[in-house]
This record gives structure tokens, C-alpha cells and sequence, in this order.
């Protein structure tokens, strides 16, 4: 996910100057408006080490990316367990070792994760990362390359708001997003809520009663039901994004839609009908989504959804229409680097970012790569 507000220091990254990779000049992938072009990956699924060409490093089923402002750009390459930096053309490893563990604190690279979903570049420029089978989340410190639990104490349960948030238990969180006060959202997937990690360290919800369903539109988003994934082989969803006047948006995934909550507190659905499907036509409301896993949201206001299950990645633009910026909704496949975004095949996106000159990067999870849309 793309978080244009807060660009993350160069030199504190990686110690070094960064730039975007250039795929036309690499690769001869023509870098023409609303082409597509693969950024990262071999298409096979693997471990690669650091220090390689991009185009050379395996991944294996990256969940999501998120952008620094830069060029540059996180992975998280889920079932490799690390997060990743792509930059300066190298990919690099932040945080994790490549071999599961239960993310204990200290230097970064020692610390083993268990399927990290999400980062969150913070106003702080640290990384706030959802340690999704930890049921934990993490702050990275590029300044020292130490990691920390901020919140969850690895326990999949449910035991209450107004805790502190380091004896608060949450159940796969998914994806974390900063709102204007400075709290933290967590998408807290299989207690079916949306958490806020609070400035002064206590957890509460803010969207979801804790029951699976489809209920609370145009009311208060804390009396909602949302439709997540629980079972311990769930796929990761549900994942959230803000924009910059506060709202938060919610890829409710079950239920085939797309939410907001307004910094008022009310819910409603912005895309989809409800009912799993391959929707067309412009009105997001009477096209039809398939197991939407992610969300973002650019400085025009335009909204992005990883369409999953239909093998595409939509948009519904600011003044409220539906269109396809990357697939071939419900056709999945690995082709058309090089060409139109609409016309490619992908395969099973979980994840999708926008960086601040318009670029759209898509995790193509089942593709084991990271493909970017040219603006």
C-alpha cells in the first residue's frame, strides 16, 4: 500500500542513494503510459539471496508492496517470512531470516517472522509491520535496524479493548494504517475488527462487533459485521488503507466489497454487490468483485482494488466510476509485459500500492513476482 504522506529518509533506508528501477532501459519492457512490466521476480517461486538484479531474485508469494515516494519500494515476501527493499536496482533483506519464528526483538535481520503481510511507513519513518502469523505488530527502526512488538503478545484470541496494547491479543492482523491523530489501525482479521493503537499505548476498536456477517451500512462502523478469513489456512485479508482527509478504507473480502469509514465513524460500501462475481460496467456498485483482498488509495482519491479471486486489479475513481487498471478480470494467467495493463494476465493479486507520480504496483502473489502499471 501506498503511503504518499509519509516518505521514508533515503540514506536511513539503506544507507546509500536509491532509484526506481527502469525496466525499459533494463529489460526493453516498453515504459509507456498504462503499460505493465514485471519489477521484481523470476515468475518461479523461491528464495534468492540479496545483493541480485531484480529481475533474477525469486519470490515466493509476495502479499503486498508498499511504496516509499522514491522509486524504491517494500515487499513482503510472505512465504519467504522477510520483508524486502527494492532499490538502487538490488533487492535487499530488512526483516527476517527466511526461516519461521515468533519475531523476537533485536536486529532485524535475526529476527524470524511468521508471514508478514503489510508495512506501514509511519510519520516517524519507521516501519509498522503486520507480523500476520505472529499476531503481532512490529516497529522497525531504520536507524539502528532493530525490531520490536508494539502491540500483541502472540496469542490468537480476543481479550478486550482498552488494554495496553503490549498485553492486547490480537488474531492475524493483517494490515496497519496511520489515521490524522497519530493512531495506528490494525485490521485485526480473524477477530473480524478494526483496532487503533492509541498515542498513549491502549487498544480499541473502531470498526466491527466481533461476528462475522454484512450489516451496518450508512450507521455507526463500530456496530458493522465484516466477512474475514479465521481458519489457521485462511489466506491473509481485509487489508485497509487512509487517505488524507481520514477515511478509512477496508476491502471487506468475504462479503466481495469495498468499505469506508468516514472520520465520523460511518460505514458504507463504495464497491461491489455483496455476492462474489466478475462484474462490469461502470458503477462500482453494480459490478460484482471476487474475494477482494487489498486497498489503496492515491492523491487524487482514486481507489485501487486488489480484485483477487477475479485476477485484476480495478479502480474506482474519484468522481465514483469503475474501471480496470491491470488483468483480464476472471482470467488468470502470466503474460503481456510490455503492453497494455488491461490486456495482461495476472494471477491471484493480494496486493496493490500507488506510488506519489501515479505508478501502481501490483503483488501478482501467484506469479511470485511484483509488476508495476506505468502512469
Amino acid at each position: 500500500m501506498s503511503r504518499d504522506r509519509f516518505l521514508l529518509g533515503l540514506a536511513l533506508a539503506s544507507g546509500m542513494a536509491l532509484a526506481a528501477c527502469d525496466e525499459a532501459e533494463d529489460t526493453g519492457c516498453k515504459a509507456a503510459p498504462g503499460n505493465i512490466c514485471t519489477a521484481v521476480g523470476t515468475g518461479i517461486a523461491g528464495l534468492s539471496d540479496d545483493g541480485m538484479d531484480p529481475l533474477a531474485t525469486d519470490l515466493y508469494l509476495p502479499q503486498d508492496v508498499t511504496t516509499v515516494g522514491d522509486g524504491s519500494f517494500y515487499i513482503l515476501d510472505w512465504n519467504n517470512h522477510r520483508v524486502r527493499l527494492m532499490a538502487d536496482n538490488t533487492i535487499r533483506t530488512i526483516i527476517g531470516t527466511g526461516y519461521l519464528g515468533d519475531a523476537p526483538n533485536g536486529l532485524a535481520v535475526n529476527s524470524s517472522l511468521n508471514h508478514p503481510t503489510h508495512v506501514t511507513i509511519g510519520p516517524d519513518e519507521k516501519l509498522y509491520i503486520a507480523a500476520w502469523h505472529n499476531s503481532k505488530v512490529l516497529r522497525y527502526d531504520p536507524r539502528t535496524e532493530t525490531v520490536e512488538a508494539i502491540c500483541g503478545t502472540g496469542a490468537r484470541s480476543f481479550n478486550g479493548d482498552g488494554l495496553p496494547a503490549v498485553e492486547t491479543f490480537l488474531d492475524l492482523p493483517v494490515a496497519t494504517a496511520f489515521a490524522p491523530d497519530g493512531s495506528l489501525y490494525i485490521a485485526d482479521q480473524a477477530n473480524q475488527r478494526i483496532r487503533a493503537l492509541r498515542p498513549d499505548g491502549t487498544v480499541d476498536t473502531v470498526v466491527g462487533i466481533g461476528e462475522q456477517g454484512y450489516s451496518g451500512d450508512e450507521g455507526p462502523a463500530i456496530e458493522a459485521r465484516l466477512n474475514l478469513p479465521v481458519s489457521q489456512s485462511a489466506p491473509p485479508a481485509g487489508r485497509i488503507e487512509t487517505s488524507a482527509d481520514g477515511t478509512l478504507y477496508i476491502a471487506d473480502t468475504l462479503n466481495h466489497v469495498i468499505r469506508k469509514v468516514t472520520p465520523d465513524g460511518m460505514i458504507s460500501t463504495i464497491a461491489g454487490t455483496g455476492t462474489a462475481g466478475n462484474g462490469s460496467g461502470d458503477n462500482p456498485l453494480a459490478a460484482a468483485l471476487d474475494t477482494p483482498s487489498d486497498v489503496a488509495v492515491d492523491a487524487n482519491g482514486n481507489v485501487f482494488i486488489a480484485d483477487t479471486m477475479n485476477n485484476c486489479i480495478r479502480k474506482v475513481s474519484a468522481d465514483g466510476k469503475l474501471s480496470t487498471v491491470a488483468g483480464v478480470c476472471g482470467t488468470p494467467g502470466f503474460e503481456g509485459d510490455g503492453g497494455p495493463a488491461n490486456a495482461a494476465l495476472l494471477d491471484r493479486p493480494y496486493g496493490v500500492a500507488v506510488d506519489t507520480d501515479g505508478t501502481v504496483f501490483v503483488a501478482d502473489t501467484h506469479n511470485h513476482v511484483i509488476r508495476k502499471v506505468f502512469p
